[in-house]
């Protein structure tokens, strides 16, 4: 009787988890991260490698909350900007100088710009 109990109570559990890893959490930031890495002109593996080597924090847990602010893909690539510089140079830094780095770097050069210049206007 009590193992039958033990998994009942398992499967809600283990159901109750895939509700709330389907409906938003990091599969969520991982979809934004896909758009914008779309947007950016990158492959989703790319900009995920660099997001993860220059965000201080879990970047897909940085895209969720981006996503939640209602930013367009375009504003959220703008705010990215400081970290996906810090990212290409953490990768430039571990692998040398690659093709998809150095094709990467006027993009992100021109959103850190952007990003510098809403700073100086707010």
């Amino acid at each position: 009787m009590f193992s039958y109990i033990a998994v009942a109570l398992l499967s809600v559990w283990i159901a109750f988890m895939i509700l709330i890893w389907t409906k938003g959490g990091l599969r969520k930031g991982r979809k934004f991260g896909n758009k914008i890495a779309k947007h950016l002109g990158f492959t989703n593996n790319f900009f995920h490698s660099v997001l993860d080597n220059g965000t201080s924090g879990p970047s897909l847990q940085v895209l969720a909350i981006l996503e939640t602010g209602n930013l367009s893909v375009h504003q959220a690539s703008v705010e990215l900007g400081p970290s996906l510089r810090r990212g290409l140079t953490q990768l430039e830094s571990k692998f040398g100088p690659q093709e998809m780095i150095e094709n990467a770097k006027p993009i992100v050069m021109d959103l850190v710009r952007e990003w510098e210049e809403l700073q100086k206007n707010s």
